[in-house]
């Protein structure tokens, strides 16, 4: 094998950016002859840590599931037997390179068995996970947050089950800290994107500006053989969308405030579609509450045909987390749409001059930008207009990528600034959070 993907989750259970970023590079790298597989996290856990091969369009994809609860949660991060069975992967299909996208659902030491096989490794970073236990750099009360990774700055606001003391929020927070810490040092390479998420990175975890590199994703087309889309019509209404996964931290519960707002002001004057699942169950209901008497259709998991079809006039994309790149413009544009966008991250950088940009979290805000696109007949055209130049294509991008595996594989590891987590102390920490919950569980006077 000449390079392994490694992501969190992938298609057909989830078709988010990164997943779709990383499909579409296989399939590319496969057409220039290398031979390349995927192995994946996913959201189904098992009774045992096991491996699941399948193929999805000629390439091969393994499906590692967990074999615990709760495992998006940081402190579940590492898992000895995902260790092990990755590392025995490893050892068996001796892949020449490793692509790393994501840690999540697998475990967080995934750079350090590759270089304890003896296998090199380059990460893509698709968002702040490394510098962010609740991953999203989006603090409980919705703020962004540009803090220090510590147990001081994160102490109040990382995810918790409601019985832990002090001392095992911060030392999970620092074993957090200090795993990823490592993980990026070990790497041969670290990708991001657009320039501010590796400013923002170094400032906020201890890891150098130097040791991240930008390179711009490439972009499939998905519409290819589709019409442009055409703008809104007098007399019809004007359609809004939002497509992608919607997760909290997308903003789309700000924009179905935005946009009750807006109906309640111009009844019939525009529509709203959600395209794409639900995190969970329970958010799906939130979100159908919030407009039930609306004019909003949620499409649910989507192909880009069913985008195209549903034609909207508007992508609108109010993340209230600081994005990292946000593939939904490139398909917006391709679409020859404008956009509104929030304020934080890469979004408002990338949309440039084709995009209204609002105050993240205000539904008042954002419902005064979805006005003026009723109020204002000429700005579709403007903003249209002012469309950015295309992402670089795939092929020139999988260029790039290849030269970033030669030169990864060419060279020396780099000195570790960071040592490895010692395997003691995760393990300390594992009884420590043993104890903690077993002590709500004991009877007064101990076992009997």
């Amino acid at each position: 094998m000449d390079v392994l993907h490694v992501i969190h989750q992938f298609p057909p259970e989830s078709r988010g950016g990164s997943e779709s970023y990383a499909f579409d590079v296989a399939q590319r790298q496969r057409q220039r002859g290398l031979a390349v597989e995927v192995l994946s996290g996913t959201m189904h856990p098992a009774e045992q840590v096991k491996l699941v091969e399948g193929e999805i369009d000629g390439l091969k994809v393994h499906r590692l599931h967990r074999n615990d609860l709760y495992f998006d949660h940081h402190v579940k991060a590492w898992h000895p037997g995902v260790e092990a069975r990755f590392e025995r992967f490893l050892r068996e299909r001796r892949p020449a390179l490793v692509h790393v996208h994501h840690w999540v659902r697998l475990t967080c030491n995934l750079v350090e068995i590759c270089a304890r096989v003896g296998i090199p490794a380059v990460v893509t970073l698709h968002d702040y996970y490394t510098s962010c236990p609740r991953a999203f750099r989006r603090r409980a009360g919705d703020e962004a947050c540009r803090r220090v990774l510590s147990s001081q700055s994160c102490g109040d606001c990382v995810p918790r089950y409601g019985y832990e003391p002090p001392h095992e929020i911060a030392d999970g927070i620092e074993l957090f800290r200090d795993g990823f810490r490592s993980e990026l040092s070990l790497a041969r390479a670290v990708l991001v994107a657009v320039d501010s998420t590796a400013d923002l990175l170094a400032q906020t975890t201890g890891v150098p500006r130097e040791r991240y590199t930008t390179l711009p994703l490439g972009y499939r087309p998905r519409f290819a053989g589709m019409a442009q889309l055409t703008g809104p019509r007098a007399g019809q209404p004007l359609r809004f969308a939002f497509w992608g996964g919607v997760g909290r931290h997308k903003g789309v519960d700000v924009l179905l405030d935005a946009f009750r707002e807006l109906n309640g002001r111009r009844p019939g004057a525009a529509e709203l579609h959600v395209l794409g699942g639900f995190e969970s169950e329970q958010f799906g209901g939130e979100l159908r509450q919030r407009v039930s008497a609306a004019p909003v259709t949620f499409h649910g998991p989507f192909e880009p045909a069913q985008l195209h079809a549903a034609a909207p006039h508007v992508g609108v994309f109010p993340s209230t987390c600081l994005e990292t790149f946000g593939l939904v413009l490139d398909e917006c544009f391709e679409l020859g749409l404008p956009c509104i966008v929030g304020d934080l991250g890469a979004l408002p950088e990338r949309a440039g001059r084709a995009g209204l940009v609002v105050r993240a979290g205000d539904a008042a805000a954002l419902a005064r930008a979805l006005q003026r696109f009723l109020d204002e007949p000429e700005l579709w055209q403007a903003l249209r207009g002012a469309r950015p130049q295309a992402s670089p294509s795939l092929e020139e991008h999988v260029d790039e990528l290849l030269a970033v595996y030669q030169r990864a594989a060419a060279t020396a590891p780099p000195p570790a600034a960071y040592a490895p987590v010692d395997v003691q102390r995760r393990l300390a920490f594992l009884l420590k959070q043993r104890d903690t919950a077993m002590s709500k569980l004991v009877p007064p006077g101990g076992p009997r």
